[in-house]
């Protein structure tokens, strides 16, 4: 004899009373975020659909399934709508960042159906915020849990290239309706969006929702920066929470002029004053005792370097390599180079105040402001055949500049 059910008698379980390695009857969800995740595997080229959701008691978890088998389906799954989900099997979550507190998650195989259902009274909680300045302060912080912020960019700098991971950089800094400010960080994909928004010219200020951020740690300071695929930014949304935090900062301030600047050179006077690194003019260098740090603000007004502004180097101790190409080991540490590796060396004339004085730039400091490494640079210069590239000329001339220099190691000329 065969058992038979109708759909009314399924079980529907809240996701607290989910364990390992159960086959449950059932969930009620709502989907709060839902992603692609590419695979590195060729036996995987579709890689998998990615979830986050919530039960009727705000309670989350993470769930998986290969794209392949999702595509198959033929269900369309929308973000803030609600699901039934049956057949899945529970297991441990083991990602080294979670994108919910819940140590489980479900995986969603070839018997799982998807079906969307309506219930006004089912809760929506899309966000889980966390405060500023308990994260800048270090306070119940995780740094494998992935977290919501919302904030008023107050700031931003241009993108960088770090060349160490070969992609692009841009930092902001954000403030809460209290003004407490939180470091922020875009890589990759995430930065042209949303910088095209911070150019323009708008009086409105500009409301940035970080979904499902990544704590990054550099020395004393916590940043929010984007993971690849699950993190979602949202620049003045038209959903509640946007509105809440406007009318949180009053009518004054939601009226005035859009304040987000390239450069807070104040904040950066007062981080070199905090590390006791002082600004200095060119004049007052003489007079510095040997091998002291100090830093100058000033502004590059010549490219000194015609021809030789990059040059090839070992990829282990970053010393300048022969230029016969035949020659692939570093007579200094052995290493041998199979590929060109190309390094920046700029000689920049630099005047402030009181003076002016030739700098050497190296390849860290000429990445960052040219935006490209001088391996890319060499190669797109090679067609037209420029002693120096028009690239390198636009993004140093005339650029301000906080230079950090071992004294007395430059020659300056005060007799502007």
């Amino acid at each position: 004899m065969v058992a038979s059910y109708s759909m009314s008698s399924l079980i529907y379980f809240n996701i607290s009373e989910l364990h390992a390695g159960r086959n449950n009857d059932g969930v009620k969800v709502r989907v709060i975020r839902c992603y692609r995740q590419s695979s590195s595997q060729k036996s995987d080229p579709d890689g998998t659909l990615e979830l986050v959701l919530h039960d009727e008691i705000e309670d989350r978890i993470h769930a998986t399934m290969d794209y392949g088998l999702f595509k198959q389906k033929k269900v369309d799954i929308v973000e803030g709508s609600l699901y039934k989900i049956r057949n899945f099997m529970v297991a441990h979550d083991m990602t080294s960042c979670r994108s919910t507190s819940n140590p489980l998650k479900l995986r969603l195989y070839k018997y799982t159906t998807i079906a969307p259902f309506q219930d006004s009274e089912f809760p929506t909680s899309m966000y889980r915020f966390r405060d500023l300045w308990e994260i800048a302060n270090d306070i119940n912080v995780d740094n494998f849990q992935l977290l919501d912020v919302i904030g008023r960019v107050v700031s931003y700098q241009k993108p960088t290239f770090v060349a160490k991971c070969s992609t692009r950089r841009m930092d902001f800094t954000i403030a809460n309706t209290e003004n407490r400010k939180l470091g922020c960080s875009l890589w990759g994909d995430y930065i042209d969006p949303v910088l095209s928004i911070f150019e323009k010219e708008d009086s409105k200020p500009l409301i940035i929702c970080i979904q499902f951020g990544k704590i990054t740690r550099y020395k004393d300071e916590i940043n929010v920066a984007n993971t690849f695929h699950i993190t979602k930014v949202t620049i003045n949304g038209h959903g509640g929470v946007f509105k809440t935090f406007l009318d949180r900062m009053g009518e004054q301030e939601s009226g005035s002029q859009n304040n987000v600047i390239t450069q807070e050179i104040d904040d950066i006077y007062a981080l070199f004053k905090h590390k006791k690194a002082p600004v200095r003019t060119i004049d007052k260098l003489a007079g510095v005792k040997d091998g002291s740090i100090c830093w100058i603000d000033g502004t590059i007004f010549e490219i000194q370097t015609k021809a030789d502004w990059c040059y090839r180097s070992c990829k282990s101790c970053f010393k300048k390599m022969p230029r016969d190409e035949r020659n692939m080991q570093c007579f200094i540490c052995g290493e041998d180079n199979f590929t060109d590796n190309f390094r920046y060396k700029i000689i920049v004339g630099v005047a402030d105040s009181g003076g002016c004085a030739s700098l050497l730039m190296w390849d860290s400091q000429c990445t960052t402001l040219i935006g490209k490494s001088a391996r890319e640079m060499k190669q797109l210069n090679e067609k037209s055949g420029r002693l120096i590239p028009f690239e390198i000329q636009d993004s140093l001339m005339d650029k301000r500049v906080l230079f950090e220099i071992k004294c007395p190691t430059i020659k300056c000329n005060s007799d502007l």
